[in-house]
């Protein structure tokens, strides 16, 4: 049978071990804020959706954004894109709406934050400083829809530098997100500004 002076020791011992973890527990949350402030700066101006830091040892820690549409105003959508609002948006009875589309909602999220350039998907690829053929494969080849791989395609094809590809999907899934818009407006027969977002 432990005597008082066995429980006593185990008291401290476990009494110490919570003070270190408290330590710990207060260095994670400070090191995951860190990590928080630099992803996110990372990621500021970039389509891509999270970031990974590498130590030298082998660890790594991956910082990742979400992006979640929640539709607000569905009466100015619905306004907006006119009959062609049921085709792209289901409206459920509580109400609440679902996106169908993921095209739709990455433009609808494009519009709300202001990530779209008045341009159009093909005139971004005929600025790009490369040749004609390569400019055509790029046509075929760029979605818009999966940043990673615009990145690597406008890369590998075209032969840019990592941060130029990158500007360059970055500028080119800003043009599809208001080409997506504008082909939308033309479908419900709506005059729209995607500003009303």
């Amino acid at each position: 049978m432990l005597n008082n002076l066995d429980y006593s020791d185990k008291v401290n011992e476990l009494a110490e071990v919570n003070s270190q973890l408290a330590v710990l527990k207060a260095k994670k949350s400070e090191l995951e804020a860190w990590f928080l402030t630099a992803g996110n700066e990372a990621l500021k101006d970039s389509k891509s959706k999270s970031v990974c830091y590498k130590s030298d040892n082998g660890s790594s820690v991956t910082y990742t954004q979400a992006q979640k549409l929640t539709l607000e105003a569905p009466a100015v959508l619905k306004k907006l894109l006119g009959s062609a609002f049921s085709d792209f948006i289901e409206e459920k009875n509580e109400p609440t709406y679902k996106v169908k589309s993921a095209a739709v909602e990455r433009m609808l999220i494009g519009l709300y934050t202001g990530n779209y350039t008045r341009i159009s998907p093909s005139e971004v690829i005929s600025q790009l400083p490369c040749s004609s053929e390569q400019q055509a494969i790029l046509s075929k080849k760029l979605k818009g829809a999966n940043f990673e791989t615009d990145v690597k395609n406008i890369r590998e094809i075209g032969g840019f530098s990592e941060q130029d590809a990158s500007d360059y999907a970055y500028l080119y899934a800003e043009a599809v997100v208001y080409d997506t818009f504008r082909r939308l407006m033309e479908l419900s027969g709506a005059n729209g500004d995607p500003m009303v977002f």
